[in-house]
């Protein structure tokens, strides 16, 4: 577990926060556990970047010397992704079930790539809820045996020790299907005579019966 030193602040507002990003570093706030008030801190912003990078979730927040666990709850971000405007900490215990949003990650080569398929990926973030030990990095799953046409759905995850999934319905999580705008080859039970123009009932008995007709005019 990764620490993460912070300092207290003094004052609020744009301009302050404005002052301590141009000196390099970030606001951000603690709250939680065994916290009477909210702490207003401020972390060095290239430590804050290499935490966040490394997929770390859980840190020891070293708050002027006082350490505490805490879950990096929200990174509010700017016009681009490497400049952050705040963050947001929640102290925990070690004996507190936690809710928190983790990566997905497939690993392996689906089957059906070999046949020409192409693998979406529906999900890439879902919630968890465990005890900061079981806690994981990322949910990893593995596509080896994704067919063409199959879908693997957010009940079909793997099960992690201490881990519950929360989500709503069951959203897939990624799917084998084949590229957009191929046309898709017919059955060959089907033969090429069933993509012929349809025959139309009784038209040959009508065809037969007028030459018949016509021959006995002769």
């Amino acid at each position: 577990m990764a620490t993460l030193k912070a300092e207290k602040r003094e004052g609020r507002g744009k301009y302050k926060a404005f002052d301590l990003r141009k000196s390099g570093r970030i606001p951000g706030i603690v709250y939680g556990k065994g916290i009477a008030d909210n702490l207003s801190v401020s972390l060095d912003r290239k430590e804050f970047l290499h935490l966040l990078h490394s997929g770390e979730r859980i840190v020891e927040i070293d708050i002027d010397g006082s350490s505490r666990k805490a879950l990096i709850k929200a990174v509010q971000h700017g016009t681009f992704e490497h400049e952050i405007l705040h963050a947001d900490f929640r102290a925990i215990r070690e004996d507190e079930v936690i809710e928190v949003e983790v990566m997905i990650e497939l690993s392996g080569e689906a089957a059906g790539l070999k046949i020409g398929g192409m693998v979406e990926q529906n999900l890439y973030h879902i919630n968890i809820r465990c005890l900061p030990k079981d806690m994981p990095e990322k949910v990893l799953v593995n596509i080896e045996s994704l067919d063409m046409g199959d879908i693997i759905y957010a009940d079909q995850l793997p099960k992690l020790a201490g881990v519950t999934y929360i989500y709503h319905g069951n959203p897939p999580v990624v799917s084998c299907h084949h590229p957009a705008g191929e046309d898709v080859a017919l059955p060959k039970e089907v033969g090429v005579e069933a993509a012929a123009e349809p025959e139309v009932i009784g038209e040959k008995e009508r065809e037969a019966k007028a030459a018949k007709e016509g021959g006995e005019k002769k």
